[in-house]
C-alpha cells in the first residue's frame, strides 16, 4: 500500500495568495514531505483559469526533482490532447533524467470546452489523440528515431532525445473514470487511474481487457479528498468552504462540457456536501475510511489533496503530519 500527495497550486480570488510565495511555501512543503513516508507527489493541469490552476507541470517537475530525493513524480493527469507528442516526449524524459528515473507520466483526454477551443484542438479528437500520444511516448522513449503514421501525426525517421533514465521507460497510467478508460489503460499495458466516484465495473473492464491483451493488470492508484485532523468538527469548518469552492467549480466545468453524468443536484452550501466523500476526521476514521474504500475498490496506491485551493500552509502541513505519523504506520506491512 502506497500514499501519495497531490497538487493543483490554485490561487483562488478569495484566498488570493502572492503567486510567487504560493509557488514558493508549497515547493518547501513538498521538500519537507520527502522524508514523511509518502511514496509519490503528483501534480494536476488546467488551462485559462482565473485561479492560476498549474497549466506548465513539467517545469513544476524540474524544480520539484532538485528539492526532493526520494519520492517519485508524476501527473495526474496530463492533458493528452494539449501536448506535442514529441515535444511532451523530451520535456519527460528531462524531467526523469534531472530526477535520477523518478517520473510516472499520467495521462487523460480531457474534457473542458475552453481548453480545447483557445488551444485550438476539437474535442472530438480528444480520444483519438491520447491513444496516438501514448504509442508515440513508447516509441520515442524507446527507438532510436521515430516513424508513425496516424489519424493526428505523421512522423518519419525523427530523431528524440535524450532518453529517459528508466529502462524501458517512465511508467504511463491512463487516468478516468469509465470503461473506455479502462479499456484505453489495458490496451497499451499502461497503469490506471480511476476516479475516486468510478463504479466497480472499470475495475473489472480494466483487469479483463489486459488480460485479453496478452499481460497481467498493471498498479492501480484512486485518489481521496482527506484533511486529517484532531477534532473533526472544527476541521471541517476550517477546510469546507475551500471544498465547496471546488466542488462549485467542477460542476460548472463538467455542464459546460455536457458531462451530465457528472453533474450533480445543486447545492447551496458547504454543509450539503457529503462527509464520505470529502474525508475530514482524526486518523483513525481516516484509517477506517481506507480500509472501508479498499473493500471494494482494488487499489495499490492512494492519492489525496495535500493542499486543497486556499488553505493556509500551516493548515495543511499539520494535516500530512498526523497523516504520515498515525496513518501511514498502521497500513506498513499490511496486505491488500
Amino acid at each position: 500500500m502506497k500514499f501519495d500527495i497531490w497538487y493543483d497550486f490554485r490561487n483562488p480570488e478569495a484566498w488570493h495568495r502572492d503567486p510567487q510565495s504560493l509557488y514558493s511555501e508549497t515547493l518547501d512543503q513538498i521538500s519537507w514531505a520527502d522524508n514523511l513516508g509518502f511514496s509519490g507527489v503528483w501534480l494536476s493541469e488546467h488551462h485559462f483559469t482565473d485561479e492560476g490552476y498549474l497549466p506548465a507541470m513539467m517545469p513544476m517537475l524540474a524544480a520539484m526533482a532538485m528539492r526532493t530525493e526520494k519520492m517519485r513524480l508524476g501527473t495526474a493527469v496530463l492533458l493528452a490532447p494539449m501536448h506535442h507528442p514529441l515535444k511532451l516526449a523530451e520535456e519527460a524524459a528531462v524531467v526523469d533524467l534531472l530526477s535520477g528515473g523518478r517520473l510516472e507520466l499520467g495521462v487523460a483526454p480531457g474534457y473542458r470546452v475552453s481548453e480545447f477551443a483557445n488551444l485550438g484542438v476539437a474535442k472530438s479528437e480528444r480520444g483519438a489523440r491520447t491513444d496516438e500520444t501514448i504509442e508515440l511516448l513508447i516509441q520515442a522513449w524507446t527507438q532510436e528515431a521515430v516513424t508513425f503514421s496516424g489519424r493526428h501525426f505523421d512522423f518519419t525517421d525523427v530523431p528524440v532525445k535524450p532518453h529517459p533514465a528508466q529502462d524501458p521507460h517512465p511508467p504511463i497510467w491512463v487516468g478516468g473514470s469509465t470503461p473506455a478508460a479502462a479499456r484505453r489503460a489495458a490496451r497499451f499495458g499502461c497503469n490506471f487511474m480511476p476516479d475516486s466516484g468510478s463504479a466497480t465495473e472499470v475495475y473489472d473492464v480494466y483487469a479483463s481487457e489486459s488480460r485479453a491483451a496478452g499481460h497481467e493488470p498493471g498498479e492501480i492508484a484512486t485518489n481521496m479528498v482527506v484533511f486529517v485532523c484532531e477534532d473533526p468538527e472544527q476541521g471541517w469548518h476550517q477546510v469546507k468552504d475551500h471544498y465547496f469552492y471546488v466542488y462549485q467549480t467542477y460542476q460548472q466545468w463538467f455542464a459546460e462540457a455536457g458531462d451530465l453524468a457528472q453533474v450533480a443536484d445543486p447545492l447551496t452550501d458547504p454543509d450539503q456536501l457529503s462527509r464520505d466523500t470529502h474525508l475530514v476526521g482524526t486518523p483513525e476514521m481516516v484509517i477506517e475510511a481506507i480500509e472501508r474504500r479498499r473493500t471494494t475498490h482494488p487499489f495499490e496506491r492512494l492519492i489525496f489533496w495535500a493542499r486543497p485551493p486556499g488553505i493556509p500552509i500551516e493548515m495543511s502541513t499539520s494535516s500530512l503530519e498526523l497523516f504520515a505519523t498515525k496513518v501511514i504506520p498502521h497500513f506498513e506491512g499490511a496486505t491488500p
